[in-house]
């Protein structure tokens, strides 16, 4: 049973990195309909900038902040200049084009940053050991905060306005455009906050698993499998898609061998899309965020 409980907190933890970055699929997906392969870049560059803050002598709190704008604006530069020319965007399209930003980040980061990983220092806290469990202090700030960001994000789109109009752009963009609701900027809005998500994924994973130039590849591809178990456009069913995929990792890490950890999100990807295309958590195929 300790065994269990300790391979659960793991898997809680890591899932809820894969949570964030499946929000931030879900968030540019159920807008203008992209699938945004270049998300789990969003999160390395979030933290090798905060790497570079902190080596630069900046606090930790403000290495952070300055992250998560650049990665904001990395987003929003992307979507203007990548997505936004492009006439007939079909799903299609949006995955060879967003997979080609992808290649040249990862290009970029590796000229800027070398090859080398690196880790940021943990953010403070007590480690705890409850019943023989122990739990570390970042694992805690990771579910801590992906708790207060997912609860943000769905009151965001639920009880503000710009978030409402965001998802009138997704669910009917003719009646949003005769009301004066720019698609275009709404989809850069989603495009933003599908950089913060990133980044926040980036910084909270870096203490623990170290950030190189390649390291978004998997988040990025793990992260994709937990929002398709939320039907590609569900806040709600992307977080439990993320919590169950870092479970499952972890038992199966923990159980049977680690070899086959990374197996788990794309032998799962293939049930899902075979079983039940529409995803897992979400409630049907037209819900939105």
């Amino acid at each position: 049973m300790g065994d269990l409980l300790q391979f659960t907190i793991a898997g809680l933890s890591q899932g809820a990195v894969y949570a964030l970055v499946a929000m931030g699929f879900v968030a540019v997906f159920s807008v203008s309909g992209v699938i945004n392969l270049a998300q789990g870049e969003f999160a390395a560059i979030g933290g090798l900038v905060a790497l570079s803050g902190v080596g630069a002598g900046l606090p930790l709190p403000l290495a952070l902040v300055v992250a998560l704008l650049v990665v904001a604006l990395v987003a929003v530069l992307m979507q203007r200049l990548a997505i936004a020319p492009v006439r007939r965007m079909t799903t299609l399209v949006s995955i060879i084009l967003t997979l080609g930003v992808s290649t040249a980040l990862k290009a970029l980061m590796l000229l800027l940053y070398g090859p080398q990983g690196r880790g940021l220092p943990p953010l403070p806290g007590p480690d705890l050991v409850i019943g023989g469990v122990s739990v570390r202090a970042q694992e805690l700030w990771i579910l801590g905060v992906t708790a207060v960001v997912a609860v943000a994000v769905t009151v965001f789109y639920d009880r503000t306005m710009l978030g409402k109009a965001l998802r009138a752009c997704a669910e009917q963009p003719v009646a949003a455009r005769l009301v004066g609701i720019s698609p275009v900027a709404a989809a850069t809005v989603a495009f933003a906050v599908a950089g913060l998500l990133g980044a926040v994924a980036g910084v909270l994973a870096s203490p623990i698993q170290l950030t190189q130039w390649d390291s978004g590849l998997l988040l990025g591809l793990k992260g994709f499998v937990a929002a398709t178990l939320g039907g590609l456009v569900s806040i709600r069913g992307a977080v439990l898609g993320g919590l169950v995929l870092g479970v499952l990792e972890s038992l199966v890490a923990g159980y049977v061998d680690s070899g086959y950890r990374d197996a788990v999100a794309f032998v799962l990807l293939i049930v899902v899309l075979v079983a039940r295309p529409g995803g897992v958590f979400g409630r049907h195929a037209q819900a939105r965020v």
